[in-house]
């Protein structure tokens, strides 16, 4: 039998705590050298692109793929897919538009759970959407926050957002006017913004770091989007990326920066290598440090797999028989 999981089926089988701890198993997984996986396959399309993201997770037993399709005008659609792996039978098929947004969320608790100052308690917000609120979710639970700033460039967004935020992860949270007052003496500052369709995309900038601070960064993930610029790359003592080659190849971000000589191979550390050292890893406690994602199919792979088996303990979703034919030979 094969599970289908909707929209509400997935909101409602996705706990952050436990997506953290599927990512970063499915990390040190990656680490161990247990899992499989190729570049992803980005393809253009006669109305935008269509993109393909494998992974077999042989220690897990579970293998599977996303596949998302679109354009920024049109809207995207995304997919995964969910095999067991020892016998080839597929388990699951579920939409991943929000888990997609909270698996983002997860990778960046893992990383700042070994990039982040472990007495961390102050967050700085850029970015009210998805992604806002599943990245702030997932630092609230690997560090004590006690108090929250936001700016997004519409004030209804942020303000509503400062609301509703506080009531569910019972911190309290101010909206800002300005994205260097959100940032100004926060511990850890969350750059989380829709990085598509602005005149001046730059959110966040190097000259506002301060010592001690951990930055995460998770939007251009293309290569003519952008986020953060060149100077924060260049104040980074220390930076998290959970693919080196598909950020300096894919994140308008990375382009800029290495193009513009902001940062050297030797401050680089992967993902798979933080969680492989299983401690906070950031060098002293003045350090900057910062993480670039673009995300990958071990967290993908690793996200649904959580969601499907707690689908299964709360009896969510939609069987179907098995549609698909074993041809024996």
């Amino acid at each position: 039998m094969t599970l289908i999981l909707g929209p509400d089926d997935v909101a409602a089988c996705t706990a952050m705590g436990a997506m953290i701890d599927a990512v970063e198993a499915g990390v040190r997984e990656e680490a161990s050298g247990g899992a499989v996986y190729p570049p992803r396959a980005n393809l253009p399309t006669t109305n935008g692109f269509f993109r393909v993201m494998p992974a077999v997770m042989r220690e897990s037993g579970v293998m599977g793929f996303k596949v998302f399709n679109g354009s920024v005008e049109r809207g995207v659609r995304y997919i995964i897919a969910i095999y067991d792996e020892p016998s080839g039978a597929l388990l699951c098929l579920m939409d991943a538009a929000y888990l997609t947004g909270a698996r983002t969320g997860a990778t960046t608790g893992v990383a700042t759970r070994y990039l982040a100052r472990e007495d961390s308690h102050r967050v700085g917000l850029i970015g009210s959407g998805l992604e806002g609120r599943t990245n702030l979710a997932a630092v609230c639970a690997v560090r004590a926050i006690e108090g929250v700033r936001v700016f997004s460039p519409t004030r209804a967004h942020r303000e509503r957002f400062a609301v509703e935020m506080s009531e569910e992860l019972g911190v309290g949270i101010e909206a800002c006017d300005r994205p260097d007052a959100a940032v100004a003496g926060a511990d850890i500052v969350i750059v989380a913004t829709n990085t598509t369709g602005h005149r001046n995309p730059i959110a966040y900038r190097g000259a506002w770091m301060e010592p001690g601070q951990h930055v995460n960064s998770i939007g251009s993930t293309g290569g003519g989007l952008r986020e953060i610029d060149p100077e924060t790359f260049r104040r980074a003592q220390r930076i998290g990326m959970d693919s080196k080659v598909q950020v300096e190849g894919e994140s308008g971000d990375a382009i800029a920066a290495l193009e513009e000589h902001a940062y050297a191979a030797e401050r680089v550390v992967e993902l798979k290598d933080l969680v492989a050292g299983g401690r906070v890893d950031r060098g002293p406690a003045e350090a900057i440090t910062l993480f670039k994602s673009v995300g990958s199919a071990v967290q993908d792979v690793m996200a649904g797999w959580a969601v499907y088996r707690e689908a299964r303990r709360l009896g969510r979703g939609t069987e179907i028989d098995d549609f698909l034919e074993l041809k024996a030979f």
